[in-house]
């Protein structure tokens, strides 16, 4: 009886916390148990892996088996480093940013550096350098350009494939966001935070348009008030 007391408590002990999650991948068979995630606290979960150098791979989070798994819609991915490290992170915290998706981020240490925009209004060309995306600087990446008024399609894809990063997050060939443009909003940037996992699109008027002019003279205008109220 003490010994199965003691199995039993060992168990406890051994076993993860409720809400543990794993990550099943092609790099460890897809065993939804595979691999534990590190909890970090604030909601955020990492895994580091040391695999091949510049190593292509898909993956889901898990909770330990395939009651549930993240991406729902397809495989996330990532590439390693030229070291074959890479860190992966899940953050379940909901955010009100403005990027996509707005929880449950898949998040990696490094990432490709080509970078595409693609959607209905390029042909979906996956190679485009038209609209071939440039750095910001920290992961980001951006395209901007003027469209007719509509509504258009967008997703970011590393140059030549279909691994992206959309509205559902990273994810191969990732569901797009939808926008509009209008004749005063036309002047569209899309972005693409190749860490976090995440994209947006600001539509805003043209710079050279009336609007745009009226709304620059008119901030120009309350500067110089509140310069002489001063």
């Amino acid at each position: 009886m003490r010994t199965l007391a003691f199995a039993i408590a060992a168990a406890l002990l051994l076993a993860p916390s409720a809400g543990a999650f794993y990550v099943a991948g092609t790099f460890n068979g897809w065993n939804p148990a595979g691999n534990l995630m590190t909890d970090l606290g604030g909601g955020i979960w990492a895994l580091d892996l040391t695999l091949g150098a510049n190593e292509r791979h898909e993956y889901k989070i898990t909770t330990g088996d395939w009651s549930a798994a993240w991406p729902q819609s397809g495989n996330a991915w990532f590439v390693t480093g030229p070291d074959g490290a890479i860190r992966l992170t899940y953050d379940t915290n909901t955010y009100a940013d403005g990027w996509r998706n707005e929880t449950r981020r898949l998040g990696v240490g490094t990432a490709p550096t080509t970078w595409t925009a693609v959607g209905d209004w390029q042909g979906w060309n996956n190679g485009n350098p038209a609209t071939a995306m440039s750095p910001a600087g920290g992961g980001i990446y951006f395209f901007q350009t003027t469209l007719a008024p509509g509504w258009y399609q967008y997703k970011a894809v590393i140059t030549g494939s279909w691994d992206a990063i959309g509205a559902d997050a990273r994810s191969v060939n990732a569901d797009t966001i939808w926008f509009e443009t209008t004749p005063v909003n036309n002047q569209v940037t899309f972005w693409v935070d190749a860490l976090t996992g995440t994209v947006k699109v600001d539509v805003v008027p043209e710079p050279g348009s009336a609007v745009a002019l009226a709304s620059a003279l008119a901030g120009f205008a309350g500067v110089i008030l509140r310069t002489r109220r001063v």
